[in-house]
């Protein structure tokens, strides 16, 4: 198996969507994610609650098949939460989806450990810093 080539963050920008695919078309926000002027995935920041940690804010990303494993996630996960100037953000995954949990993690989300979740749950912090 070939590794993907590994995308420059600075050749990637995200684009608005409009609102109409959001929850709370009041302040939720998506971007479409672009490489080199092609659509390759989106990224979507829209509130939802659920009993353990009442409404919050929720990322959501999608990367485009032939695109996925170039790191194009971890910089849209760290691009869309400082554009969404909130100061906290969650994200919700699979366990087994390790490659969005690795991307988040890369960005400066943080697992949030607690026995209720059935998925895992982490958490951006305006403060949190991507590692590099």
């Amino acid at each position: 198996m070939t590794m993907a080539t590994v995308i420059d963050p600075s050749a990637i920008e995200l684009k608005p969507g409009s609102g109409q695919m959001l929850n709370d078309k009041q302040k939720g926000k998506y971007w479409h994610i672009m490489y080199q002027e092609q659509h390759v995935g989106k990224v979507y920041i829209d509130y939802f609650k659920n009993e353990i940690l009442g409404r919050h804010p929720a990322i959501e990303i999608f990367i485009n098949q032939a695109f996925q494993g170039r790191q194009i996630g971890r910089f849209a996960y760290r691009k869309a939460c400082e554009e969404s100037k909130l100061k906290k953000i969650y994200m919700h995954a699979r366990k087994s989806n390790t490659a969005s949990i690795r991307a988040a993690y890369e960005a400066g989300f943080r697992t949030i450990e607690n026995p209720l979740f059935k998925q895992v749950v982490m958490l951006w912090t305006k403060s949190s810093e991507a590692v590099k």
